[in-house]
């Protein structure tokens, strides 16, 4: 066995690669390219001076008839990477990061057509040489070894580091491979394609960017805190935000779901069966969800532009079942129904992970991802199915993110929701190596780049130092994500970022956009936008500050009578958060020109008791996020309930509407009645319409 000292506590000092001798190439072409091999053989990793092995440098020509160079090799224990060059080299570098829980590394049939130089890795270790399952390379041993034959493992089917087969060691390294999971894979891997890029075109990149979504945008969020002195601009999508807060969704939600989420069909069998959700309570969650909420924003356009806004009850606001039906069991497959297990379990999962005593401990899912597409074999695909089974999430407990882990005992059902959560955010992993020494790391400090809260905030060190290097981030994420709650590592932490860093500060660095009936990493009923990556490079190279991001979706034509129903294609504005896009009033809805982004407002109604029974005046305080100024977007026609406002006067970020309860149309008296103002921004000769509510007691 190899001898070797760990430098894990000392991750963020910068060791100097140990690099092999040799002239730079001075241009691309097959000699130099075969000759990489030599030189990247004598390249070492940062953290312990091991060798890079089993390297490959191949001259390939991609189906186009484009050339370029393509390198290969490991890196100890178990880290495969891949470099790709080519020929038309733009003196740019992407670091692409992987997807799912990686475990493979896909190797690129064509150089970027853009000309960067690009590279990639499979996140650690292979999957295939483990046992079957999630996180199974993560299970440290002993208990490794309890519940699987050592002498089986690693299997070597997905390859290994150096010339002697592992088969039969166990898995000795499995705390490295979790830390190397979670960071060292992506800093080991730009380092060394930085050093191949230098010597193959004899320069460094002038500009390094990060790229990568799901899993992906998880690793570019914890790159952007962690690595920050490798890149200069980060493109994050669709971010996990953390392994193991996102498996934690993951898990409460596939146990709450399990109901909705069983077969239809018990006896069906292979891909494609269709579940008690998707066949029976789809299309009425679709619409009980979306004529609720739809128009919150004052546009009924087939979308939910930010699920917060609207109050929906899912116990409360989903037709029931009859009592016959929950006694005879037929309202579990009714299609005009939910039985009240069901309610409870979706209200659930809005909600998120929480204590017995309601104490919440992470996010829930947002409202919007009701939709209904087109499904394979022409069937139909909901957008909510992966909030009620995440096959991907159990492993990270049953394997790595609880002590001791129990493997393939684990069982869903005996997660502790009181204890269990505080628990896991202090298991630990201890790593020896074959000269006694070891370290010992926290799991969720190397796994997850968020804290584990209903507002997470970052969790490696925070944003301040990417922002003094002078660092850029676009970050895009779907509002009807259902696999990836964009309240975790999206708006929530966003807003984390703003309270520690201050809005001006975050914005000058850092533009989120979130998409409204977006799905995971696109798709869904939005319009995402296709242009992020270039607004990137466009405000670290020329400092030009992007604005709004255009999306778009193709037309439906599907004949398949869902709720909504659109034929039209559809352009739409996607604006940097916290702005939103809003309608001008005059053109068609399915042009992006004829919305604009604008902050969003609030509204808070005074008193809170009104009596409709006489003349009384009642203010309606309308506010923008702190660093605006009303004044600025030329707020008017308000209105609440019909009602025009009498006066009213802009304040700093706030505006006051002064109305009379005489005036207003159609308010009845309750307990709680919505009441909604409307309004009207006019800015640099653009209009948008406004509106927002609030409850109120109502007498008369």
């Amino acid at each position: 066995m190899i001898k070797m000292k760990s430098m894990l506590i000392v991750f963020a000092i910068l060791i100097p690669l140990m690099v092999g001798v040799g002239l730079a190439f001075s241009a691309a072409n097959p000699e130099d390219c075969e000759a990489l091999k030599g030189y990247v053989e004598g390249l070492t990793d940062e953290a312990f001076g091991m060798p890079v092995t089993n390297v490959t440098a191949a001259w390939r020509t991609s189906s186009s008839g484009a050339t370029f160079c393509q390198v290969t090799g490991w890196i100890w224990p178990e880290t495969r990477f891949q470099v790709t060059l080519p020929t038309n080299w733009n003196e740019r570098y992407i670091n692409n990061g992987g997807g799912g829980w990686d475990g493979s590394l896909s190797v690129p049939n064509s150089p970027n057509a853009q000309g960067y130089a690009t590279s990639s890795a499979n996140g650690g270790y292979m999957s295939r040489n483990w046992p079957s399952g999630a996180g199974t390379f993560g299970l440290k041993e002993p208990y490794f070894s309890e519940y699987y034959d050592p002498a089986l493992y690693p299997t070597g089917l997905g390859g290994w580091y150096g010339t002697v087969d592992p088969k039969g060691e166990g898995n000795p390294y499995a705390c490295q491979k979790v830390y190397d999971y979670g960071i060292r894979h992506l800093r080991e891997t730009p380092l060394i394609a930085k050093e191949i890029i230098n010597h193959y075109y004899g320069s460094y990149p002038q500009f390094s960017y990060f790229s990568g979504g799901s899993n992906g945008g998880k690793e570019g969020m914890i790159s952007s805190q962690k690595l920050y002195d490798i890149y200069d601009g980060f493109y994050i999508g669709c971010p996990l935000g953390g392994m193991v807060a996102v498996t934690f969704r993951g898990t409460w939600d596939t146990l709450w779901g399990a109901g909705l989420a069983a077969k239809a069909d018990p006896n069906c069998t292979g891909f494609g069966c269709a579940s008690i959700y998707s066949q029976y309570k789809a299309a009425l969650h679709y619409k009980s969800v979306y004529d609720k909420c739809d128009g919150v924003d004052g546009l009924v356009d087939g979308l939910i532009d930010d699920p917060r806004k609207c109050n929906f009850d899912a116990l409360t606001d989903l037709p029931a079942c009859t009592a016959q039906q929950e006694a005879d069991g037929t309202g579990i497959t009714s299609t005009e129904c939910f039985t009240l297990a069901q309610r409870q379990a979706l209200k659930e999962i809005y909600a998120g992970p929480h204590a017995s005593n309601g104490k919440a401990w992470y996010v829930g899912q947002p409202l919007g991802a009701e939709y209904l597409a087109a499904g394979f074999g022409g069937g139909v695909s909901s957008g909510f199915g992966s909030a009620l089974s995440d096959g991907m999430a159990p492993g990270m407990f049953a394997n790595i993110a609880l002590d001791p882990p129990a493997g393939p005992n684990f069982d869903i059902t005996t997660f502790d929701w009181d204890k269990d959560p505080k628990a896991m955010q202090k298991t630990t992993c201890e790593q020896c190596y074959d000269d006694g020494s070891c370290e010992t790391f926290n799991v969720h400090d190397v796994l997850d780049a968020i804290t584990l809260s209903p507002y997470p905030a970052p969790n490696m060190g925070g944003l301040e130092r990417l922002y003094k290097k002078g660092g850029k981030i676009i970050q895009h994420h779907g509002w009807a994500d259902s696999l990836v709650s964009a309240f975790g590592g999206s708006s929530q932490f966003y807003e984390s970022v703003m309270k520690i860093m201050g809005s001006k500060r975050t914005k000058g660095f850092y533009k989120l956009y979130m998409v409204p009936g977006a799905g995971h990493c696109g798709g869904g009923i939005g319009c995402y936008p296709t242009t992020g990556f270039q607004a990137l490079v466009d405000w670290v190279e020329n400092n030009i500050e992007p604005g709004a991001l255009i999306g778009s979706r193709a037309a439906n034509v599907d004949k398949n009578p869902w709720y909504p129903y659109w034929t039209a294609a559809r352009t739409r504005p996607n604006c940097p958060y916290p702005e939103v896009a809003r309608w001008d009033g005059l053109g068609s809805i399915e042009e992006a020109s004829s919305f604009m982004c604008v902050p969003p407002i609030e509204v808070r109604i005074q008193p809170e008791l009104l009596n409709l029974k006489g003349r009384s005046l009642f203010s309606a305080y309308i506010t923008v996020p702190d660093d605006y100024r009303i004044k600025d977007w030329n707020l008017h026609d308000i209105t609440c309930e019909g009602a025009p406002a009498k006066f009213g006067y802009a304040r700093g970020n706030g505006y006051y509407a002064i109305f009379s309860t005489e005036d207003l149309q159609n308010v009845t008296p309750g307990e709680e009645v919505t009441l909604t103002v409307k309004g009207t921004f006019s800015y640099d000769g653009k209009l948008a319409q406004i509106q927002a509510s609030d409850t109120v007691r109502v007498i008369k």
